[in-house]
């Protein structure tokens, strides 16, 4: 097993849709849309449509001065700055490097979009962050997965991958022979969807495998020095 470990961001280390609640809150507040705008607000956030058409019947409900776009923007100025890391995140991410383990963030989105939201030194605790939006492919296309792993000089095959999306995160790293964690939140998956790999309800709990895991192979081989295993990072 390769102590190496790529870390998704969004409702994996950090509360991006506790965020958009929050700016929603905000904007209710701020409007004097009461109890019944905020209920519009939810319905919209968890109605399967577009952006762009939820901000549409935003201002379409609300009759608000701005333009679709222009509501759109005050969102992805001001959400970033709602984003929390979950609780425990980064003790567990400082413990992993302490035990020699290599770590990568990558995330789907730009870095104009998606390092405001990387807060309280989340940043520091990576040896490769990766926006994929400003590479050539984005999860769950297996040539990003390999591009981190290059980056970071580790091994794909026996490294983990740790994130909340089964068709992004999990799909995306089974299919280049990571082993898999993902990040549920409490969702049950589908009628017969099948989940490769483990399985946990908040992040924190991806640790303890992690550190188990590692624990197990170095019973397996004792004295092997770490990192002996990673090559250049090809898979």
């Amino acid at each position: 097993m390769s102590k190496f470990a790529i870390f998704d961001l969004d409702d994996t280390l950090v509360d991006s849709t506790g965020a958009i609640d929050r700016w929603f809150v905000e904007l209710a507040e701020q409007r004097r849309l009461g109890a019944d705008g905020l209920a519009f607000l939810r319905q919209e956030q968890e109605r399967p449509v577009p952006p762009d058409e939820s901000f549409r019947a935003i201002v379409d409900r609300f009759g608000f001065r701005e333009s679709p776009d222009e509501l759109r923007q005050l969102f992805s100025e001001r959400m970033p700055q709602l984003v929390r890391v979950f609780d425990g995140v980064l003790e567990n991410l400082r413990s992993l490097r302490e035990h020699g383990w290599r770590t990568a963030l990558l995330t789907n989105g730009t870095e104009v979009q998606q390092r405001p939201k990387m807060r309280d030194g989340l940043q520091d605790l990576f040896d490769v962050v990766c926006f994929a939006d400003d590479e050539a492919v984005r999860k769950p296309d297996p040539e990003v997965f390999r591009i981190v792993a290059h980056r970071a000089g580790a091994r794909l095959q026996g490294g983990w991958m740790v994130g909340d999306s089964l068709e992004y995160d999990i799909a995306g790293g089974a299919a280049v022979g990571m082993s898999t964690i993902w990040v549920s939140g409490g969702v049950v998956p589908a009628a017969g969807g099948a989940v490769p790999g483990q399985t946990v309800e908040n992040v924190v709990e991806a640790f303890p495998i992690l550190g188990r895991a590692a624990a197990h192979r170095a019973r397996l081989h004792p004295g092997r020095r770490v990192g002996a295993d990673e090559g250049d990072g090809r898979s």
